[in-house]
């Protein structure tokens, strides 16, 4: 009877054996076609259809001075560098403006940031003259304050108007880490966009879930869904550059020489580099590809 039980246990630990086996060769067929499939995506995104106004709207193809603004110095590289530098290699004759509403003195280092920060907008094609981190009393880096809104949006339109800006990038209500900073900054500048008829289009960088935001290449599937028939479009159709009608939304990835760029910009900030940070610059989507949404204009 031993033997017996013996052998039924070795058969059923073998049948288990084989069915984890034959789990984990599926699961790595579709890893192995998931990153096949998100590479391809990258690079037709990257490199074929990059400037077709179905995925790079008018409004940011034909600015003449882009305004990004963002609550403190590393934010403009660790977020929103593919849609900087798509806007801006893409289209010599604009000039970008950074904006940084906070010196992101909240460890008293914030001169060190501010200085650090001039390299990054070099690295971004930033233009100098245009490139602040502020140090106002009520806009201070500190994760457990809400910024005054009002203040916020008194010092965007004053270089919405310094500036001439014709179209403005800022975090979405989620802020994409969740920074109650970050979340303030959105809430004022959309705030702003959908009630003042004389701001500037302002899009969005969308926020997405925690697993999906390190996932390297991985995501952009999933994120090209919603984008999957202009990318066809774009593909097999000729694009009508007048056309005003994708305006809504943009999808822009970053070659690899854009990518260099990006880690050039952080490599500036040395105040803040560490291992988790460079592992940050390779297994994070924001470093490889955007997604924006414009903010919609409210009736009046």
């Amino acid at each position: 009877m031993a033997t017996w039980a013996r052998m039924r246990n070795h058969v059923t630990s073998f049948s288990k054996s084989k069915v984890v086996r034959r789990y984990i060769n599926l699961l790595l067929r579709i890893l192995t076609f998931t990153l096949i499939l998100s590479i391809l995506l990258q690079f037709i995104l990257a490199y074929i259809v990059a400037k077709d106004p179905r995925i790079l709207p008018p409004a940011l193809r034909r600015a003449k001075n882009l305004l990004i603004v963002t609550a403190h110095p590393d934010d403009e590289c660790l977020f929103f560098a593919p849609a900087i530098l798509g806007v801006l290699d893409g289209n010599p004759d604009t000039k970008g403006g950074l904006l940084v509403l906070s010196s992101g003195n909240n460890y008293g280092i914030g001169e060190t940031r501010k200085v650090e920060l001039k390299g990054s907008c070099q690295a971004l094609s930033i233009d100098s003259g245009r490139c602040l981190a502020l140090d106002k009393p009520d806009l201070q880096d500190n994760p457990k304050v809400w910024w005054d809104e009002a203040a916020i949006t008194a010092v965007v339109k004053n270089y919405v108007a310094k500036w001439k800006v014709d179209v403005i990038l800022t975090f979405d209500s989620g802020g994409v880490s969740g920074h109650i900073n970050h979340r303030a900054v959105s809430a004022a500048v959309s705030h702003y966009a959908a009630t003042d008829a004389k701001a500037p289009p302002t899009y969005t960088l969308t926020t997405i879930s925690l697993p999906r935001k390190y996932t390297f290449l991985l995501d952009l599937p999933l994120t090209s869904l919603t984008f999957s028939w202009r990318i066809f479009k774009a593909l097999f159709t000729p694009a009508n550059v007048i056309d005003d009608s994708y305006q809504s939304k943009a999808l822009i990835a970053s070659t690899w020489n854009m990518y260099l760029k990006t880690r050039a910009a952080f490599a500036s900030h040395e105040s803040q580099y560490g291992w988790d940070r460079n592992l940050y610059m390779i297994v994070s989507r924001y470093v490889w590809f955007n997604d924006l949404r414009r903010v919609d204009r409210r009736p009046t």
